[in-house]
């Protein structure tokens, strides 16, 4: 699954919450395509990716992608 910014626009107004710019670029570009090597976003993880960035933790796909541990 990915996601574009009407599907996030959507989300935020449903959720009742708001975002800086940086948080949309910041969720558009990681969500906005899939992580590729066979692997896809799930709804599930999309969820909880953007309310982790949306209450200003670091995403876990963020610490993965640096290759340190979960």
């Amino acid at each position: 699954m990915v996601i574009d910014k009407k599907w996030l626009n959507k989300y935020c107004k449903s959720a009742w919450v708001s975002m800086s710019k940086e948080q949309e670029e910041l969720i558009l570009t990681r969500f906005g395509t899939e992580p590729g090597d066979g692997y896809v976003w799930t709804e599930e993880d999309i969820y909880a990716q953007i309310r982790k960035i949306l209450n200003d933790r670091e995403p876990i796909s963020y610490r993965n992608a640096t290759g340190d541990r979960i």
